[in-house]
């Protein structure tokens, strides 16, 4: 088998924003779903991550659900270059991410800052639903509020001191005997949440390439026609039923919804059989082939 050319090869290094790539399961296209501005007021925060890997994770979760904010809090050896090897054409983000020293200054200018964290709070803090606190974002974003979704570090998460300078809390919902996420997985389904508050779920999954229309009840007949002489070729209706197995047989075909060229497909395999069948002497001739030959000829 010849090797195929990665797909990081195949596309063309387009600007990142407005790049199409025809392999793609849905449409893309400038009608196709693109992020609404509101996504443009929210901004991830990490807090001292301390793996470039987890780093280009998160990128590539933001590229994936459409949002470019990324601010870094003290992270642990951040490379530019290293991140775009692990998150392919990201660019756009990772040039554009900016480095604090504090929490506080991160989300100095945020208006609604949410934390993420899977700690029990010993102090009472405004703490979110999952799915409220997701509705609460989309809300603020939507509203022109520039808002704040802070991720602790991979270790120990985010300290008290940390989550002082936050104005709510969530916990996303895990299995109790093993609750933590890598910080990746987490900002995936943070961020995949408000993509699907956006329309991102809905958009249209790209057609074949080759559309053949519904096989008409002639092919059909035709089909079932060719079925019946393979099957006794094979003697398969010699120990059961002849109407009965044929009906299944029709009804789970009629079922489905064959198009022009997988019916064409099917008679030529049952066709084929029977020629297999008389090259091998296991019968003497082929016979007719469809519908009306079988009608024209009595014998078939």
């Amino acid at each position: 088998m010849a090797d195929r050319p990665s797909r990081f090869v195949r596309r063309k290094p387009e600007d990142p924003l407005t790049r199409r790539d025809e392999a793609l399961a849905f449409v893309a296209s400038d009608e196709s779903w693109q992020p609404p501005l509101w996504f443009s007021n929210v901004q991830v925060v990490l807090v001292e991550p301390t793996d470039p890997v987890n780093i280009g994770g998160v990128v590539r979760v933001m590229a994936n659900t459409g949002f470019l904010g990324l601010r870094l809090v003290r992270p642990v050896g951040f490379d530019p270059w290293h991140i775009g090897g692990i998150a392919h054409y990201t660019q756009h983000i990772v040039e554009a991410t900016s480095t604090y020293e504090t929490i506080a200054e991160a989300v100095a200018d945020r208006q609604f800052v949410v934390a993420v964290t899977g700690k029990h709070q010993r102090v009472e803090r405004n703490a979110l639903p999952f799915g409220g606190a997701i509705d609460a974002v989309t809300a603020a974003a939507q509203a022109g509020q520039a808002v704040a979704l802070v991720f602790g570090r991979e270790d120990y998460g985010l300290t008290n001191t940390m989550l002082d300078a936050c104005h709510a809390v969530t916990t996303i919902p895990t299995n109790p005997a093993y609750p933590s996420l890598n910080l990746a997985q987490a900002a995936l389904l943070v961020l995949y949440q408000l993509f699907q508050r956006s329309g991102g779920e809905q958009q249209a999954y790209r057609p074949p390439r080759r559309v053949a229309p519904i096989a008409p009840s002639s092919l059909l007949e035709d089909l079932f026609a060719d079925l019946e002489r393979a099957l006794e070729a094979i003697e398969f209706l010699h120990s059961r039923s002849r109407t009965s197995a044929l009906r299944s047989l029709r009804v789970a075909l009629y079922r489905a919804r064959l198009d022009v060229r997988e019916a064409s497909l099917l008679r030529a395999v049952f066709i084929e059989t029977r020629k297999f069948l008389k090259r091998k002497g296991v019968i003497t001739e082929v016979g007719p082939v469809g519908y009306a030959q079988r009608n024209r000829d009595p014998d078939a």
